[in-house]
């Protein structure tokens, strides 16, 4: 079985970032050192919310939409479509920032954009057009595995044993920021240096 992260890396090849960058705004190498940081850190907010039981069956059911992994490649048609499917993926994926962030979200956003220099409104948007992309992953897993409560419980927790054992520092910096208090004592800017583990990891094919 394909794990998360190469299942969205896989879309995430070609011109993909370049167009990503210009629909944002800023350059290349900020939206890819940010998408390297946002993807683990969505999926790692995501397995905290279904830890419990109520956590993952209200998981399970809002996975079930996503069963087809469309959202998965909706990426392609984010970049290149109209407008109204544009605010409708990234309305999606706002909702989805929300859920899994909760009072969060504005602060993961801001720390991630000065970061990388996207700054905060681009690193938003950015989220935003990635969240769909990993319940879209997350959908199409557990419909291929048929997958109940607990499987998916497992996925999302080998999942992170497999992000830890490639990334064990960055993880953990990333877990520290979604423990703090919104102070910005957690400074992502270490974890997302020119050339750090995460981004190498992130996009080795």
């Amino acid at each position: 079985m394909s794990g998360i992260m190469d299942m969205i890396t896989q879309q995430l090849g070609g011109n993909v970032m370049q167009q990503m960058a210009s629909k944002l705004g800023g350059n290349s190498e900020g939206v890819q050192r940010a998408t390297a940081a946002a993807v683990p850190m969505i999926l790692a907010a995501i397995k905290r919310n279904a830890g419990s039981r109520q956590g993952a069956e209200s998981l399970a059911n809002a996975l079930n939409k996503h069963s087809d992994g469309g959202m998965l490649g909706g990426l392609g048609s984010l970049l290149g479509g109209g407008s109204g499917g544009n605010a409708s993926m990234m309305q999606e994926g706002g909702k989805i920032l929300g859920h899994v962030f909760g009072g969060k979200q504005n602060n993961m956003a801001q720390q991630l954009g000065r970061a990388t220099g996207i700054g905060g409104k681009g690193a938003g948007d950015l989220m935003s057009m990635l969240a769909p992309m990993v319940m879209g992953a997350l959908g199409k897993a557990k419909a291929q595995n048929n997958m109940g409560v607990s499987g998916l419980q497992d996925l999302l927790n080998q999942e992170h044993q497999t992000i830890q054992k490639r990334q064990p520092k960055q993880l953990g910096m990333i877990e520290g920021l979604l423990d703090a208090d919104g102070d910005g004592d957690v400074d992502l800017s270490d974890i997302l240096k020119k050339g750090s583990g995460l981004l190498g990891g992130f996009f080795k094919r």
